[in-house]
């Protein structure tokens, strides 16, 4: 009998009667166990899930590298005072939340411990007994898709996962909310492991995503931007302020046109997010009664904001607020050249992400000063609605720039294409003529070759003055400079034009091909960085450099990365180059001079800033665009104003006022080591006028195009 039962299990080991039984009841036991399957094959799901998330975005590779992905690029200036700092980003291809924004860094300790605290209890209360994920918050974060996940899954989800899923995209729906949080559930671990809790948490502050407020990013920014204080002194009620803003940030802008009940009702949200920061802190014991006090009763003043408060302690409440009409917000000098810097450091063979540190050949002091000027802070006064500016100052020793700013664009966003500095490619009018004049030095004329100023034609085409009027007599090329003549400009250039045409293609100006003008007139179209590069030619020795801003680049462990050499090729033979100096000096210094105020005043000869300026002015037949150039020893400068899309004429008082040449007076403000030129070889003085000896020629050498 027993070898049977053995042959009959052996034959049919799945008997019968459990298939023929009634289904047995539930009890507790029971649906536990079934309780725990579902919850285990859901999380199995999850990790799948999550993984598979990971793999098609290559989330895995750069959480690895997430700590060198977040430090942005430290940038100094030549001098070593610090400019700012540049976020590794990719423009036209999110991966953070507002993609090329400016960002500073600071480490724990130089975060206040008021905002760490309030963070922390307000984000993720048990962010330091967990691995990055807290099953217990988990339900929400996956039925809500925001809210509930843990500060390392924000962490994850604002810089490695954005541009993915349903972040930062214009992309919705269930699915993509589940595996966007299926993935963080799988990387968040891994994040904690990588790096630990401490530095997780250094790389959060240093990211949080203050949309709206003016584009940044992180403690820093926030703290500066809201405030004006370093994120070291922050109090507990300004730091209560600024996390209650972290779910819907852009609520903190108000413009001028905000109605003031909707101004109003949106201070008061802030106001009470900033309470219910503070109540969960003292509810969780982490302040006493006596901070909480004190918080709730200080009467917040925002930097972009006007509020009246009544009442006193706990009673405190906002009457009424607006947008403070006194606010300003300049960002750091970096953040208007970040892609410019980013362009040459791919154009150097660099990948950014392994830069660490950037030394410009920018001068922080010059930079400032130059973008007071151009955005209306200084001399001149703002300019009006739809005029745009843009100015560059290069050093003529290798064309290095120095100072670079837009009044539009530049100075409130990093987009290069709005950077009129090198952006706006407009029509140079007179500031041609030197170049002109130059290659017409290369061909046998000198400053005091002489010209009739008379009725004189280009083609079918006739030539006028600004002025309307004509002199009729001879004038010598050094007067007719200082006069800024057009009759003479078309007499020296019409048998010269083929190697005019060579110059400015040499100098990176664009020929437009629309205008049938003279090019002696300044048909040809530029960028001011792309003048001020042609003008520095004068004082180097007839060396065309090509503006560049990369001094000095390392790593991120701080070895140095090579760079090119400066990129400087003879346009102008140094005979040449020192008389179209000395012709540039004089149309400031002589008589005839039509920028007279560029002269020196009594003061600045006591302070030993007389040094040599050269400038020239330029307006368009349309007064579309008004133009300067200028030059000394050490620097060249371009000035542009107008209208970056050529639609409408500038208003009359810039030009007639020769505002674009007041700018340039800030050239004699600059500190020069180099104060003066000396006549190279085969230069004489006739009449005040430097010219080649008797008998010498020069020669121009052959441009060559870039």
């Amino acid at each position: 009998m027993g070898v049977l039962r053995v042959w009959e299990r052996w034959r049919n080991p799945w008997p019968r009667s459990p298939f023929l039984r009634r289904p047995a009841p539930w009890t507790l036991r029971r649906a536990v166990r079934a309780a725990l399957a579902w919850v285990g094959a859901a999380t199995v799901g999850m990790i799948a899930l999550g993984v598979a998330g990971a793999v098609a975005t290559g989330a895995l590779g750069r959480v690895w590298n997430l700590r060198a992905e977040l430090r942005p690029v430290e940038v100094v200036d030549r001098r070593g005072e610090p400019l700012g700092v540049i976020d590794h980003c990719r423009a036209g291809n999110a991966v953070n939340a507002v993609p090329c924004r400016e960002s500073l860094s600071v480490p724990l300790t130089g975060v206040s411990e008021a905002f760490l605290l309030a963070y922390v209890a307000k984000e993720d209360v048990r962010f330091f007994s967990h691995v990055g994920v807290d099953l217990g918050r988990l339900p929400r974060a996956l039925l809500s898709g925001a809210g509930g996940s843990t500060i390392t899954m924000q962490l994850l989800k604002n810089n490695v996962l954005a541009g993915h899923f349903d972040y930062d995209t214009d992309r919705r729906g269930p699915l993509l909310t589940l595996t966007r949080k299926a993935t963080e559930f799988v990387l968040a671990p891994v994040v904690t492991w990588r790096y630990g809790r401490r530095e997780v948490l250094a790389m959060s502050v240093n990211s949080l995503p203050w949309i709206g407020i003016g584009q940044r990013k992180g403690v820093y920014d926030a703290a500066r931007a809201v405030f004006g204080v370093d994120p070291a002194d922050l109090t507990l009620a300004q730091s209560a302020f600024l996390v209650g803003l972290l779910p819907a940030p852009g609520r903190y802008l108000v413009t001028d046109t905000t109605p003031p009940e909707t101004a109003t009702a949106r201070f008061r949200w802030m106001r009470s997010q900033q309470l219910v920061t503070l109540e969960i802190l003292r509810s969780r014991g982490l302040i006493g009664q006596g901070e909480y006090l004190e918080a709730v009763s200080t009467p917040l003043q925002p930097r972009l904001w006007r509020a009246e408060y009544a009442g006193s302690g706990t009673d405190l409440r906002v009457v009424q607020a607006a947008r403070n009409p006194a606010y300003t917000n300049e960002p750091e000098p970096v953040w208007a050249m970040q892609e410019l810097v980013r362009r040459e450091l791919r154009a150097a063979g660099l990948d950014p992400k392994r830069v660490g540190r950037v030394v410009l050949t920018v001068d922080a002091a010059t930079q400032a000063a130059l973008t007071r000027r151009v955005t209306g802070e200084g001399a001149t006064g703002p300019r009006p609605t739809g005029v745009a500016e843009g100015a560059a100052i290069v050093d003529v020793r290798g064309g290095g720039i120095v100072a670079l700013a837009s009044s539009t664009g530049g100075n409130q966003s990093s987009d290069a294409g709005r950077q009129w500095a090198v952006s706006a490619l407009r029509p140079v009018a007179s500031t041609v003529k030197p170049l002109l004049y130059a290659a017409a030095f290369g061909d046998g004329l000198t400053q005091l070759s002489t010209f009739p100023d008379q009725a004189t034609r280009y083609g079918s085409q006739a030539v006028r003055n600004s002025t309307g009027t004509f002199l009729g007599r001879a004038v010598t090329v050094r007067e007719a400079n200082a006069r800024s003549l057009n009759t003479v400009a078309v007499q020296v250039g019409t048998p010269r034009e083929k190697a005019l045409r060579a110059a400015l293609d040499a100098a990176g100006y664009q020929e437009d091909r629309s205008n049938r003008s003279s090019p002696s007139l300044g048909t040809y179209r530029a960028a001011p960085l792309d003048v001020a590069a042609a003008y520095a030619s004068f004082a180097g020795g007839g060396l065309l450099c090509r503006p560049h801003l990369l001094a000095e680049v390392t790593d991120t462990a701080g070895r140095p990365l090579p760079l090119p050499r400066p990129d400087c090729q003879p346009l102008w033979d140094e005979v040449v180059a020192f008389e179209t100096f000395d012709l540039l000096t004089a149309a400031v210094s002589t008589d005839a001079s039509h920028v007279p105020f560029l002269r020196p005043t009594l003061f600045q000869r006591v302070q030993g800033r007389a040094m040599p300026l050269g400038a020239k002015s330029g307006t368009t037949d349309d007064v579309n665009d008004t133009w300067c150039a200028a030059v000394t020893p050490q620097y060249a400068m371009a000035v542009w104003i107008g209208d970056p899309e050529g639609r409408q004429s500038v208003p009359v008082t810039l030009y007639r006022e020769q505002t674009a040449c007041r700018e340039v007076a800030l050239l004699r403000e600059l500190p020069h080591d180099r104060r003066s030129l000396d006549a190279p070889p085969g230069v004489t003085r006739v009449a005040g006028a430097a010219v080649p000896i008797p008998g010498l020629t020069p020669r121009n050498p052959v441009p060559v195009a870039p």
